[in-house]
């Protein structure tokens, strides 16, 4: 009975794991969508946000398809946040499976984490005109922080 319980456990382990990885292969098949890592060589301009706790300043960013963007963070709050990149139907997920695995350890090619205090940087290329979203999926954060960017056709 006992190995039972223990291949049991282990077995929704590894599910759990499965899951995971392919949430993150969805994420970066979505990221795609709204654009892609940058080169930092090929950097147009750069723009700064404020992350205060629960907010973005600014919170709606403009620019121009194709441009290649370094966004500074710097995190002003007292808790650490991050700047997530994509679809609200990304978003949301990212943030439900956060909130469902707080201690979960994470990384995506579309997001940044800043400890309080310190900056970050994230390097953009946007792909195609449209909006997209962004926001910092940490559970009791994503609600109000959350902003778009409106990608101007060439």
């Amino acid at each position: 009975m006992k190995k039972i319980f223990i291949a049991s456990v282990l077995a929704l382990g590894l599910i759990q794991v499965g899951t995971t990885a392919q949430a993150y292969q969805d994420n970066e098949e979505e990221s795609a969508a709204a654009g892609q890592l940058g080169d930092p060589g090929k950097v147009s301009r750069t723009i700064e946000i404020i992350m205060v706790d629960n907010r973005f300043k600014p919170d709606e960013i403009e620019v121009k398809q194709g441009e290649t963007v370094k966004f500074v963070l710097r995190n002003t709050g007292k808790k650490k946040h991050e700047m997530m990149i994509g679809s609200m139907a990304q978003l949301d997920k990212h943030a439900k499976m956060l909130k469902q695995y707080p201690d979960m350890e994470h990384s995506d090619s579309s997001m940044v984490s800043v400890d309080p205090g310190k900056s970050g940087e994230l390097v953009w290329q946007f792909a195609e005109a449209g909006t997209v979203n962004f926001a910092c999926p940490l559970p009791g954060h994503y609600k109000g922080m959350h902003g778009r960017i409106i990608i101007e056709a060439k």
